[in-house]
């Protein structure tokens, strides 16, 4: 508008579901309007239409402006007790007839040029001032949403005639009329401490990350946070993490400072804490054996941002249909215990494990993955994931890969995991890639039926699978195949794959070296003989139970030091690369075991225990031969990557063991939360998270 534009005070009844307005349904009727948009000056200047408004709008704004009001109103924005309080001082400067006079009290929120001031906050009462001179201080409070941006919130003060006084035509529209005598406007001043979290229940340990949203937005001198509510101040920075270990319902209050001035406000139960027991929504902390099993009851989320860490020997139990999706980081690692894996399971089936667009570091490792009704493990968005180490077993589908389906995913490591007796029926039995080009090394591929027996391979799928055994997988379709290739030529080497019907569907060929093939196939060093597997099963197909074989190599196996000789391939003992899940630099390493545990061998590692740990922790290092010879650094940080503790600073070192008291360089106590141990050698650098709690 061109003048005076103070005195013009936009407000948008929206009625769709974007952003609905409070009081739409009322006022529309009021009006009786009867076409949108409808624009109403002083309650009794319409405008009907769209197309290009702006000059009609000007042309009715610059005849309203200027006229006399027998009211004078001052207007404040301020906070009482966590809510918006709107204080209106009237005063009447001239006499009004007694008629039916309404104070409207209005918050409105900026959203954008298309959703400008949006009403979101609507009240009204009595008017009853009608002679020169009354006064009356008008009060109306309004529940905050946490998510607002307090700059671009209006809070609104109108005195109106509610009882019609008429109606006028415009456009062919009639509509009644509710002349506004007086209105004001303005916007927050003084301190309004607010705050968001990303969860607000969960399971122990429940991991919540507070984000200050408090106004003014800049030039806060001071946030000082009551967690837990105790009375007691646990946190000064300004957008704290904290891990809630014990079940509870727990106030949250948050004070802050400016120049001497303090303001505060406290969210009662603002964290709900549970046990194990029914677990469903988003998810953020660490899952601990202290409260497995735990039960899903409903979906449950690792949203975007936030991360979960499953400790060893934790169970997470499905119920029907339910799955877990993760857009934010899995921490899943029990690789440091062989006895404890983390299991997922179910007594009847479940949804599987969707990654969907993460780029975190995602892993999987010694966890045991089973009933799933779709993929156990479904990645797609281009997002990043290592399953190492992991059981993948009778899971069973009707269209996905029953173990593994990647969609559209390039940064994705399947490594020394047993694969066996998953079932899909249009569909592979193994693994299923879409456009996408994982890592395969040195898994267990056995005994798995499907449409097609092991791998389906589409859309520029030219995966490297480097010792692998595939094995005794069973194909439904009318003609047998292991591998269903189209538009894919997967790299195969140093592998075995024992298979009674065809390898490989023939619309695309994969190239194959260094492989034990029944049946024999075209390649620089293949072989066609009996890998004399310790103790294999009997026959094909996931009614042979492939998890209780022994798929390890008998001494006098024709492919053992049969892989390829280039020096980068030898086994972990140097000698020439045996043909296998056994062979390679990451081989499985042979237990003796006749229930095929996997191993995950690393060179360079780290242990943490206990973790998670009160008051300290003791940290054990293992370092090859080496690298112990050359300087180590050995560094904690916090989780926003700030350097917190230096334990070894570029030294060599003999003793591989240390004890960090939870305290930072400076000597100060560190808060609860989650840090990372990270040791940089001279070939590469290793993490392992650990949690504090107190």
């Amino acid at each position: 508008m061109s003048q005076n534009q103070d005195y013009f005070i936009p407000m948008i009844w929206e009625g769709d579901g974007s952003h609905p307005s409070p009081n739409y349904g009322n006022r529309y009727d009021e009006y009786g309007v009867s076409a949108l948009p409808s624009a109403a000056f002083n309650g009794d200047v319409f405008d009907v239409g769209g197309g290009s408004p702006y000059s009609r709008y000007l042309n009715i704004y610059n005849n309203v402006v200027n006229l006399s009001s027998p009211i004078e109103i001052s207007l404040e924005l301020g906070s009482s007790g966590g809510q918006f309080a709107i204080t209106a001082d009237a005063l009447m400067t001239e006499n009004i007839p007694t008629d039916d006079y309404r104070i409207i009290f209005i918050l409105t929120n900026y959203f954008s040029e298309t959703y400008n001031s949006t009403v979101v906050r609507y009240a009204e009462e009595d008017f009853n001032l009608t002679t020169i001179g009354e006064s009356e201080q008008f009060v109306q409070t309004f529940t905050i949403e946490p998510t607002w941006d307090i700059v671009n919130i209006k809070g609104i003060a109108i005195v109106q005639n509610v009882n019609t006084t008429g109606t006028f035509t415009v456009s062919g529209y009639t509509f009644n009329k509710y002349p506004i005598l007086q209105a004001a406007s303005t916007q927050y001043t003084g301190l309004l401490p607010m705050f968001s979290s990303n969860v607000t229940e969960g399971p122990a340990y429940l991991g919540v990350q507070f984000t200050n949203n408090s106004f003014p937005q800049t030039g806060i001198d001071s946030w000082e946070w009551d967690l837990d509510g105790d009375g007691t101040f646990d946190s000064t920075v300004e957008n704290p993490y904290h891990l809630y270990t014990t079940p509870g319902v727990y106030d949250v209050t948050l004070r802050i400072g400016v120049g001497g001035e303090y303001e505060e406000t406290t969210a009662e139960n603002c964290i709900t804490v549970t046990d194990g027991s029914n677990v469903s929504g988003t998810l953020s902390g660490a899952f601990v054996s202290e409260f497995s099993p735990y039960m899903i009851t409903d979906d449950i989320e690792i949203a975007a941002g936030d991360e979960l860490q499953i400790s060893q020997g934790v169970e997470l139990h499905f119920s029907p249909d339910v799955q877990l999706l993760v857009k934010g980081r899995i921490d899943a690692d029990a690789s440091e215990s062989r006895g404890e894996p983390i299991i997922f399971t179910s007594d009847t089936s479940w949804s599987g494990i969707r990654f969907y667009n993460t780029q975190d570091n995602n892993i999987l490792a010694n966890c045991e993955i089973s009933k799933a009704s779709e993929s156990a493990i479904k990645v797609e968005g281009d997002s990043k994931v290592d399953v190492i180490g992991c059981k993948i077993f009778d899971n069973s589908t009707t269209t996905l890969g029953a173990a593994l389906e990647i969609i559209g995913s390039d940064d994705v490591l399947i490594q020394k995991n047993m694969i066996a007796n998953n079932t899909s029926v249009s569909n592979s039995g193994g693994i299923a890639c879409t456009a996408s080009l994982p890592v395969i090394d040195n898994n267990i591929i056995v005994n798995n039926t499907g449409q097609w027996g092991a791998f389906s391979l589409k859309n520029g799928s030219d995966v490297e699978l480097t010792n692998n055994t595939i094995a005794n997988n069973e194909s439904t379709n009318n003609t047998p195949y292991l591998f269903f290739l189209l538009n894919s030529v997967p790299v195969i080497t140093n592998s075995i794959i024992i298979d009674n019907g065809n390898i490989y569907f023939p619309q695309s060929t994969p190239e194959i070296t260094y492989t034990c093939v029944t049946g024999g196939f075209a390649g620089e060093g293949n072989i066609d003989e009996a890998p004399m597997f310790i103790a294999p099963t009997e026959g094909e197909g996931t009614v042979y139970n492939g998890l209780v074989a022994d798929w390890q190599l008998q001494a006098g196996s024709p492919c053992i030091n049969a892989g390829d000789p280039d020096e980068m391939y030898n086994d972990v003992d140097g000698s020439r690369n045996d043909m296998g899940a056994y062979g390679g630099p990451n081989g499985m390493e042979p237990t003796g075991s006749e229930n095929n545990t996997v191993e995950i061998v690393t060179l360079n590692s780290i242990s943490v225990y206990p973790n998670p740990f009160n008051p300290s922790a003791n940290i054990a290092l293992s370092i090859n031969e080496n690298d112990i010879l050359h300087p180590v650094s050995v560094e904690i940080y916090n989780i926003k990557g700030q350097l917190v503790k230096t334990i070894v600073n570029n030294a060599v070192i003999q003793n591989t063991n240390f004890v960090w008291n939870g305290k930072d360089n400076n000597g100060n106590s560190t808060s609860s939360g989650m840090y990372f141990v990270k040791m940089t050698t001279a070939s590469n650098n290793v993490s392992k998270k650990m949690l504090l709690i107190k």
